[in-house]
């Protein structure tokens, strides 16, 4: 690996302040279960965008390791990731995780400010999930880690929007109002909850070629969809940012381990099904 110019002491680093889920086991737990449901859609996105076997891949934010052992598993033993990520505490979870899943011989770590990081080395492909919507200027950090790629290197990240109006079917009051409260959260911490649909504009906006856009959507049917779950630590995860927002979950409801049993049965009691948020995914090849 050729050299990396990072702080010199990422152990100084905390959670990201503008990441609105902060840094607890359960949110990291979250980020597990979250993995687990955006895989499926993740793979063919990083497949879309070209990344084969032999590749190079620098993965922004990658937070416990899930999106950096992925691609590890497309470029196989004769590619290598780079994961980079400002927070320690995840960062080291992610380590464990690659080690215990034997990735560790092509994934390292990186613990760094993104606005930080630099490298001499030249990638052939930049990826990233959900990290685009927390940049101040997501097109300039596009256009910062497009210079990181090699000529014909590819771009391919993956980002969200939750802001689906009413997505139960018959409607089911509970989960709306609170599947409604992510979107809340997000926009009272300056964060946009349906960066996905800005995906074509950012890339255009950092001046790279117009990209390809794919968006998948699951449907929750049933009180064994982890989407459920997923939900349910969401909320959690998002407690602190609703108090700071004067914001509540709808009343019967709390959030501890009795969180996701309600949900459920809001959502099931007529035999219901709920759109999950959509998932939105742009590639690019540069010249």
């Amino acid at each position: 690996m050729n050299q990396i110019a990072t702080p010199e002491t990422g152990a100084a680093l905390g959670a990201n302040p503008d990441y609105v889920l902060g840094s607890s086991d359960l949110e990291h737990r979250r980020l597990v279960l979250q993995a687990r449901i955006l895989r499926p859609s993740t793979e063919q996105f990083l497949r879309l965008g070209g990344l084969k076997p032999g590749m190079s891949v620098l993965d922004l934010g990658s937070g416990v390791g899930d999106v950096s052992m992925l691609a590890a598993a497309i470029v196989g033993p004769r590619g290598r990731v780079l994961g980079v990520d400002r927070d320690p505490v995840v960062t080291e979870k992610a380590r464990r995780r690659v080690r215990n899943e034997g990735f560790d011989g092509n994934i390292d770590f990186a613990v760094t400010e993104l606005d930080d990081f630099d490298s001499t080395e030249r990638f052939d492909a930049v990826v990233g999930r959900f990290v685009l919507l927390y940049q101040k200027d997501p097109a300039a950090t596009l256009r910062r880690f497009a210079r990181l790629l090699r000529p014909g290197g590819i771009l391919v990240f993956h980002e969200i929007d939750f802001t689906v109006q009413n997505p139960s079917w018959p409607p089911s009051p509970l989960w709306d109002d609170s599947y409604a409260l992510l979107a809340k959260a997000f926009r009272a911490n300056g964060t946009p909850p349906d960066f996905g649909r800005q995906l074509n504009r950012t890339f255009l906006d950092a001046g790279l070629p117009g990209p390809m856009v794919e968006c998948h959507a699951s449907v929750v049917v049933g009180g064994d969809s982890p989407m459920v779950p997923w939900l349910a630590y969401t909320l959690r995860s998002l407690e602190p940012a609703l108090a700071m927002a004067g914001l509540s979950l709808p009343a019967g409801l709390v959030a501890d381990d009795t969180l996701s049993d309600f949900l459920a049965k809001a959502l099931t009691e007529q035999g219901g099904q709920a759109l999950g948020a959509l998932q939105y995914g742009a590639w690019t090849r540069m010249p």
